[in-house]
């Protein structure tokens, strides 16, 4: 169920880079917005709020996404952040709704499919020597 060893160092350092680009890169997405599309949250502040809790819940799967073994877990759990975006974003900002859900989304999916790689290399079966005559 759980990860252990060498495969959870990997994963842990995997999503920790993935919580510190996204704790970078958020700020500097919301400036770039602000700059080339106004800033429009003097309407909408529980939506501010709501994108303060996705910011926080983010950052909070990414441990839980890297100690979890089987790929639907790790995937249920990004899931939620995700879907918690979308039903927040849809209507009315669909170009917040994009920014808060594929960025994350292929940050993790990154870090998920590299951690299955380097998990899969480091358990795999060495290759059988060549029989001897």
């Amino acid at each position: 169920m759980f990860l252990r060893g060498k495969p959870l160092l990997i994963a842990l350092a995997l999503h920790l880079l993935v919580a510190l680009l996204y704790w970078a890169l958020i700020p500097l997405g919301m400036n770039w917005y602000r700059d080339h599309f106004g800033f429009t949250s003097h309407r909408d502040i529980g939506l501010g709020i709501a994108q303060f809790y996705l910011f926080y819940a983010f950052l909070g799967a990414q441990p839980l996404i890297a100690v979890l073994r089987p790929l639907f877990a790790k995937l249920l759990v990004l899931a939620i952040p995700l879907a918690f975006a979308t039903w927040t974003l849809m209507h009315h900002h669909p170009l917040r709704l994009v920014y808060f859900t594929v960025g994350p989304g292929l940050l993790a999916l990154a870090a998920i499919f590299a951690t299955l790689h380097f998990a899969a290399r480091g358990t795999a079966l060495p290759a059988p020597d060549a029989p001897h005559a």
